[in-house]
C-alpha cells in the first residue's frame, strides 16, 4: 500500500520538531524529500527527475556529514582522504570536532530545516485549489529576532519559486514528453536558484568555520574560559568574508578551494560526483542529447542565467563551492545531464532504516504561524550562547505565509 501524500502540515511538523539530533534530523528530511518526489511523480511522471529526487540524496549526504560520532563515516572518509594513520584517528577526530564545533552542526541543520520547510511546503501546496502560498522563515516578523536567524538564512528572489510553481503546474498539464522534460528542468533550476541563495550564508559558515576558529575564535575562547565571560561566537563565524583580516581571508580562500577540488562531492545513487572535476555523463546518458537546445523560452532564459552554450565551460569543475554563480553553473549542468537517470527516484535508505525514519516523521505537533505579535524569548546563556540558542530554536514565531501565484501579487 503506497504511503499517503505528504501534506503541508506534515512538512511543518517535521521541520519544527526539536527532539532530534542534527544528523537524524537531516536523514528524516531526506526521507521526506523522497516521499515528496514520489508524490509529485503521480502527476509529473518518472521519465524525468523532479527537484526533490536530487534533494533527497543531497540531504542524506548532509546527514552523514552532520554525524560526528566516534563511528562517523564522514570523519572516517575525511581521515582516509587526508591519509591520517589509524593510530592517530582519535586525535584527528578530536581536532576536527574542535575546528567544526557545535555551530557547524546546529547552523547547517537549522538552514537545512528552513529550506526543507520552504521547498517541501511549496510542493505540498502545489495542487491545492486555493492560491499557492509558501511558509517562509522570516526574521522580520518580530522586533528582536535572534541574530543567527538572519546570519544563517540569506535572502533569495521569490520569483524563482513563482517560476517553479508555474512550470511544474504546466508540466502536469502537457502531454508532450519533451515539453514536460523541459518544463521540469526549468522548475528544477528555479528551485535550486532559490534554495542555493537561501543556503549561501550557512555554506560560508560551514566552509570558513575551521579557519575562523583558528585565527579569530580560539584565543577569545581561552580568554572567555579565564574570565568566565561568555561571548557570542556566531558574529565572528558569520561575518562577511570580505570583512575579514588579510590572513583570515587568504586562508579561507585557500581552504575552501582545496576542499572543493579534493573532497567535496554530490551524492547520487550511481556514484559520488566530485565537483572539482569536469562533469561527465553516467552510463547510458547521451551527452549530446542531454545538451540539446532548449525550446521553451522561459526555461532557456532560466538556464542562461547560469550556463552558456559552451558545454565544456558549463561542465567544468568548480574552483570554489562557496561561489553562488560557480555552484549554480555546476548544478544546472548536473540537472541537464542527470535529468533522465531514473535511479534518482530510488529510495536513499534500506527498508528497515526507512521504516524507522517514517516513524520519526510522525513525531511532534503542528505549530501555528504567527502574524508578528509574538516576541522570541532567548534561552538562558551558556559558554556558547549561539549554539545553545540554535539547539533550542523554535520556528513558530518566524513563519510568514506569502502568496506565490502571479494573480495574488
Amino acid at each position: 500500500m503506497p504511503d499517503p501524500a505528504l501534506t503541508a502540515d506534515d512538512v511543518l511538523r517535521i521541520a519544527a520538531y526539536q527532539g532530534r539530533g542534527p544528523a537524524l534530523e537531516a536523514m528524516v528530511i531526506a526521507w521526506s524529500y523522497h516521499r515528496v518526489a514520489a508524490d509529485l511523480a503521480t502527476r509529473l511522471g518518472t521519465e524525468t527527475n523532479n527537484w526533490y529526487c536530487y534533494a533527497a540524496w543531497t540531504s542524506k549526504a548532509i546527514g552523514e556529514s552532520l554525524d560526528l560520532s566516534p563511528a562517523s563515516p564522514f570523519i572516517e572518509d575525511f581521515g582516509r582522504r587526508l591519509r591520517v594513520p589509524k593510530r592517530l584517528r582519535g586525535l584527528f577526530r578530536a581536532a576536527l570536532l574542535t575546528l567544526l564545533g557545535p555551530s557547524y552542526q546546529l547552523g547547517l541543520a537549522l538552514a537545512n530545516r528552513a529550506i526543507f520547510l520552504e521547498t517541501a511546503g511549496l510542493a505540498a501546496n502545489l495542487w491545492q485549489d486555493a492560491p499557492c502560498r509558501l511558509l517562509k522563515v522570516s526574521p522580520d516578523l518580530t522586533p528582536a529576532p535572534p541574530r543567527f536567524l538572519s546570519d544563517l538564512l540569506s535572502p533569495a528572489d521569490p520569483r524563482y519559486l513563482r517560476d517553479a510553481v508555474e512550470l511544474m503546474r504546466e508540466a502536469a498539464r502537457t502531454s508532450d514528453p519533451r515539453a514536460r522534460a523541459e518544463l521540469m528542468l526549468g522548475a528544477n533550476i528555479a528551485l535550486s536558484a532559490y534554495e542555493q541563495a537561501r543556503a549561501q550564508a550557512a555554506l560560508e559558515l560551514v566552509l570558513y568555520r575551521p579557519v575562523r576558529w583558528l585565527t579569530r575564535v580560539s584565543w577569545r575562547s581561552l580568554r572567555s574560559l579565564v574570565t568566565r565571560r561568555p561571548f557570542a561566537r556566531l558574529r565572528l563565524y558569520a561575518a562577511a568574508h570580505a570583512d575579514q583580516p588579510w590572513l583570515t581571508r587568504t586562508l579561507e580562500s585557500l581552504w575552501s578551494s582545496l576542499y572543493t577540488r579534493h573532497f567535496f562531492a554530490v551524492r547520487t545513487p550511481l556514484s559520488d560526483i566530485r565537483v572539482g572535476r569536469p562533469l561527465t555523463a553516467p552510463e547510458g546518458v547521451d551527452m549530446d542529447q542531454a545538451w540539446a537546445p532548449i525550446r521553451d523560452e522561459r526555461v532557456r532564459k532560466l538556464a542562461e542565467e547560469f550556463v552558456t552554450d559552451d558545454r565544456q565551460a558549463s561542465t567544468a569543475g568548480v574552483s570554489d563551492w562557496v561561489s553562488y554563480r560557480d555552484r549554480m553553473r555546476f548544478i544546472v549542468s548536473y540537472f541537464r545531464v542527470y535529468q533522465r537517470v531514473n535511479a534518482l527516484y530510488s529510495a536513499p535508505f534500506a527498508q528497515d532504516v526507512a521504516d524507522r525514519l517514517a516513524e520519526e516523521m510522525a513525531r511532534g505537533t503542528v505549530p501555528e504561524p504567527m502574524s508578528g505579535g509574538g516576541l522570541y524569548r532567548y534561552p538562558s546563556r551558556t559558554t556558547d550562547p549561539d549554539a545553545y540558542e540554535m539547539a533550542h530554536f523554535d520556528f513558530a514565531p518566524f513563519l510568514e505565509a506569502i502568496p506565490l501565484d502571479p494573480a495574488a501579487e
